[in-house]
């Protein structure tokens, strides 16, 4: 009987199972034996990785086929991917993915960044001896992130841009659990730009692109001038409701 153990993953950890789509992920895959015995790819006819996806916390998993370079149901026919054989090592069997670089038929990404813990991906092992196939258990499920995720202080591109066609530029804030605090975002907005500025309280400046400033403090709270305030016209709505009065 053929044993195949489950792959294990290697890789830099961003937070508790999340990898960077920019570093490398190793898996590996602990001897293969055929009634107690070795096997290598003299033995061997196939000796392979399988991925897996589950795109969403409703969804049915998916099944990679890289020959066709796109996500199908679990079950269906898929090539191989084959592994490297290194026999020096303790788990002999081995494969290296960066994510960032794998794109579909239709030249979106093969791994993206999870959005409340999906999509996420796990590996199995292929491997058959001409006369047995056998499939082995899954590995424990990874998500991605960006490798600017685990950085406090992140200056760059809006997500998924790159700066040479970008079409907002962000600074952003984290405190140590990685939440944004603060952010100064600009996004363009033809001919000119939209700046905001705002905090994790909910208060936010915004200098729009036809010259107008917007201040929005967090729900509850007040704008304060600390200083003398000149204005040539005060508009504003009465406490009781109703239409917006100008103040002569």
């Amino acid at each position: 009987m053929l044993t195949v153990p489950a792959p294990q993953l290697t890789y830099e950890a961003l937070s508790s199972s999340v990898a960077a789509l920019e570093l490398p992920l190793t898996v590996t895959v602990g001897p293969v034996l055929l009634d107690s015995a070795p096997q290598t790819p003299v033995e061997l006819s196939t000796f392979s990785l399988v991925g897996y996806r589950q795109p969403s916390a409703l969804s049915a998993p998916e099944v990679w086929d890289p020959a066709a370079r796109q996500w199908l149901a679990e079950g269906s026919a898929v090539a191989d991917t084959p592994l490297a054989y290194l026999p020096a090592q303790p788990a002999p069997w081995q494969g290296t993915i960066v994510a960032a670089v794998g794109q579909d038929a239709s030249g979106q990404p093969q791994f993206v960044k999870a959005i409340a813990g999906y999509p996420s991906y796990w590996f199995r092992a292929l491997f058959a001896d001409g006369e047995e196939v056998a499939l082995s258990g899954p590995s424990d499920s990874v998500t991605f992130g960006g490798i600017n995720d685990r950085n406090l202080l992140v200056l760059g591109p809006g997500e998924g841009e790159e700066p040479k066609d970008a079409t907002e530029a962000r600074l952003l804030l984290k405190n140590p659990g990685r939440q944004v605090i603060g952010s100064l975002v600009i996004r363009r907005d033809s001919p000119g730009a939209e700046m905001t500025l705002s905090n994790a309280a909910g208060a936010s400046a915004v200098l729009k692109p036809d010259g107008s400033i917007e201040l929005h403090p967090a729900v509850g709270r007040r704008v304060v001038v600390a200083g003398d305030l000149e204005t040539e016209r005060v508009i504003y709505r009465p406490a009781a409701g109703g239409t917006k009065k100008t103040l002569v």
